[in-house]
């Protein structure tokens, strides 16, 4: 270890004899030789030892200030680019509003190394644009500013160095406030948003006289995800966000001033029905067979959703169809159970169905009256004869089941929705079941249409 310190002051020696006291020995010697021999004192003065070590001494740290205080530039400069600075702009905000400020700016630096490190590590470079000397609304060329955090030494650069705006004059209005439900994806599937009350009805929204045109609502944003129980009841939701919208639903960037703070009462609610199943035969049974009964496992389910959805389907139950085309016996199976829009959940989401397959019976006639139906509004419509008024209609199927089919659980009709001019006009006749029982025997009317005489109301 002592070995390779003495190596190491050894090379330090040689370095600086070789690179400041030989060179100055140099200039000193120059200089006396400059002299006139007569000069001896001089020369000799020159000539000690320790004279050349103060001279040395003395021209080292003469270079040393120079190379510090960087009066001569010994090493290359460097350059750094920032992208992406936002900028402070200066402005009366209580009466303006400014257009065509860039979101970002890029600012090149050059400098030293050291200097570029230091500029390296401040969150803020301070790219400014100073307004506040404007005075009226009007398109105005601006210099971008940079301050440098006190280091001189840098130069710099700021793209784009100019920018052209534009100065309106700050106009307000009312608005009418309302609210937008957002995640409501997130609540359990059997709840519901049925309710919502703000504390404001109204606020002032600020900006240029053309961006309040664009503005058709402001909403106050209720996140169901920010809400503390995810149960039934009513909870209350503060400092609710607001946004200004446009027609097409755009973001519109005025300011949204309120009296105090939006809260929003927001009630949740669970919303169930219990509803029926019905079994709904696809394509006709195999010839000579017929369902005599069918069956399921659970003749209703549990159905959560809106009260909208759920009153219809108290009314009318949910279908599930099954194909029969193939059934020439008895048939058991699971099935799907078709979920229906505006349901969130159902109870189950399979049946076992059964279905009893016999022989078909001879068919049996039912004389049906025709009803008119989607009569196009100020027209009237009639039968052209009492034989147009009904159909005969034959019904195929189990015994037992078209033995105690009624007529009311069977319509006949005509669709008049695509006649739109008066006239006489044969019109095809459907027949749809309007019971569980009606779905598992098969209709044939004797006839495919009857006349409609269609007439303008008077």
């Amino acid at each position: 270890m002592l070995n390779k310190l003495g190596r190491t002051g050894q090379k330090i020696a040689k370095f600086f004899d070789k690179h400041v006291v030989v060179p100055i020995t140099k200039v000193v010697l120059k200089i006396t030789n400059g002299f006139d021999k007569s000069s001896h004192k001089l020369e000799g003065f020159l000539a000690k030892q320790s004279t050349l070590l103060f001279l040395s001494l003395f021209l080292s740290i003469i270079l040393f200030i120079v190379v510090d205080q960087k009066i001569l530039t010994l090493t290359t400069s460097s350059a750094k680019v920032f992208k992406n600075q936002k900028a402070e702009v200066l402005y009366n905000e209580e009466r303006f509003v400014i257009t065509g400020i860039p979101e970002t700016f890029d600012i090149t630096l050059i400098g030293s190394k050291a200097d570029l490190y230091i500029a390296e590590q401040s969150s803020n470079h301070n790219v400014k644009l100073d307004l506040t000397n404007i005075k009226e609304a009007g398109t105005y060329k601006v210099d971008v500013e940079y301050d440098s955090n006190g280091l001189s030494s840098i130069e710099y650069s700021v793209n784009p160095s100019q920018v052209t705006i534009v100065v309106y004059d700050k106009e307000s209005k009312n608005q009418t406030l309302s609210y937008n439900i957002i995640n409501q994806d997130l609540l359990d599937s059997t709840l519901e948003v049925s309710n919502v009350e703000l504390n404001l009805d109204q606020v002032v929204i600020s900006g240029a006289d053309f961006q309040l045109e664009k503005v058709a609502t402001v909403q106050a944003l209720i996140d169901v995800d920010n809400l503390t129980k995810v149960e039934a009841g009513t909870q209350t939701l503060e400092n609710l966000p607001l946004r200004a919208y446009d027609k097409e639903g755009n973001v519109v960037d005025v300011e949204i001033n309120k009296k105090e703070n939006v809260t929003a009462k927001v009630t949740l609610t669970s919303s169930s029905r219990e509803v029926n199943l019905n079994f709904v035969p696809e394509n006709d049974v195999p010839f000579g067979n017929a369902i005599s009964s069918y069956s399921f496992s659970q003749e209703t389910i549990t159905v959560y959703g809106s009260a909208e959805t759920l009153d219809q389907l108290e009314q009318n139950g949910i279908d599930i169809k099954v194909d029969v085309s193939k059934l020439t016996s008895n048939y058991e199976a699971d099935v799907e159970i078709p979920k229906p829009v505006g349901v969130k959940k159902m109870s189950v989401n399979k049946v076992k169905v059964k279905v009893e397959v016999t022989q078909s019976s001879d068919p049996i006639t039912m004389t049906l009256r025709v009803d008119a139906l989607n009569t196009p509004d100020g027209f009237i419509a009639n039968a052209l004869a009492v034989d147009d008024a009904e159909v005969l209609v034959d019904v195929t199927g189990a015994y037992n089941v078209i033995r105690s089919l009624k007529e009311s659980e069977v319509q006949a009709y005509v669709d008049l929705s695509g006649y739109t001019k008066e006239g006489t006009y044969d019109v095809p006749i459907k027949i749809r079941p309007t019971s569980s029982n009606a779905r598992l025997v098969t209709f044939v009317p004797k006839k495919a249409t009857v006349k409609i005489v269609l007439q303008k109301k008077s």
